[in-house]
């Protein structure tokens, strides 16, 4: 595909090339006007005639003369301005322009399979790469060169791939404390929470990276140990953590709920009321004070863990959602 982008690109160039090529030339001069010679020639020939005869017909010769000398002053003889040459700089400027495009149009949709998007382009090559990454780490059998494959593959998105690459390096090197802590990411976000929690405790002691403390306070939040949360999260602001704005919001709704003395009402407050309403009344949402649903419970936890619609799920562990139950049955 790339060959043929290239092949149709510089048959744009020649094509550009032969369109401007005449402009480029020495310009034709514009072509003189013949009227005022013809003019002239009759009025020659208007005066000789004048001269034999007499009478009407001479009135109207002279007349014919008279008009056509009233004629050539309106007509001129300057002949129209040559047109002006192409300039280089343009065609070259345009040149430069068509081999900028081409160069992003091939980086970015002719790589790629006929009818595919690109975005599906994108990820073919991510697979190639992430194919190409693991067939160097099975031949070298290098903890190096595993870590590479599974970094990348965690960092595409592709979570089985890295759990895998992870393993592999920890089996080689057993002090490797990045794969220790990826590990236990990808334990926290696929729902092992207390597996995440006991590898991440141990991986923070040793590592400076703040990135296993952020997700360790999200396994300690998700478990309802809201204190240890907002320790893990502000250890990880002090250690450098970039994304601040989210670990206070978050920082703050976990102090709200360990000092609430009703629990459901503040859960409902954080996580409903935006949707649902203050009181439960509906708004984007529907109203939730006296609805049947909610004695189906597991329902309830269905739609909340999972989300319906518009509505997205909402990460809850089973002492929050009873709390939450109780206090949507008292509105």
């Amino acid at each position: 595909m790339i060959l043929a982008g290239l092949i149709v690109g510089l048959a744009f160039v020649l094509g550009l090339y032969f369109v401007f090529r005449p402009l480029r030339g020495e310009a034709m001069p514009f072509p003189k006007n013949p009227r005022p010679d013809e003019l002239r020639a009759e009025l020659l020939a208007l005066r000789e005639e004048a001269k034999s005869l007499q009478g009407p017909e001479r009135t109207r010769v002279l007349k014919r003369m008279a008009w056509i000398e009233r004629e050539l002053g309106q007509v001129t003889d300057v002949e129209a301005p040559a047109p002006r040459r192409f300039p280089r700089w343009v065609l070259l400027a345009s040149l430069v322009a068509f081999v900028g495009v081409s160069a992003v149009l091939i980086r970015y949709t002719l790589p790629r399979l006929p009818g595919s998007t690109v975005t599906e382009s994108l990820a073919l090559e991510q697979a190639s790469k992430l194919k190409e990454l693991l067939a160097k780490a099975e031949k070298s059998g290098s903890a190096e060169d595993w870590l590479a494959y599974a970094d990348f593959a965690f960092e595409s998105g592709d979570l089985n791939r890295a759990a895998e690459g992870y393993s592999k390096v920890i089996k080689l090197d057993p002090k490797n404390v990045k794969a220790y802590r990826r590990f236990g990411i990808l334990l926290s976000v696929s729902g092992k929470t207390k597996e995440a929690i006991q590898i991440l405790s141990a991986v923070v002691q040793r590592d400076s990276d703040p990135e296993g403390l952020l997700f360790l306070g999200n396994a300690y939040f998700k478990t309802g140990d809201y204190n240890r949360a907002i320790e893990a999260w502000r250890e990880y602001l002090k250690r450098g953590g970039t994304a601040r704005d989210q670990v206070l919001s978050l920082m703050q709704m976990a102090q709200e709920r360990a000092t609430a003395k009703d629990l459901g009402a503040v859960i409902y407050a954080q996580s409903c009321a935006a949707c649902h309403g203050a009181l439960g009344q509906g708004g984007s949402g529907p109203a939730l004070a006296g609805n049947p649903i909610l004695n189906a419970p597991e329902a309830v936890k269905e739609i909340v863990l999972n989300g319906r619609g518009t509505m997205p799920p909402i990460l809850m562990n089973d002492k929050d959602f009873e709390a939450l139950m109780a206090y949507l049955k008292k509105l």
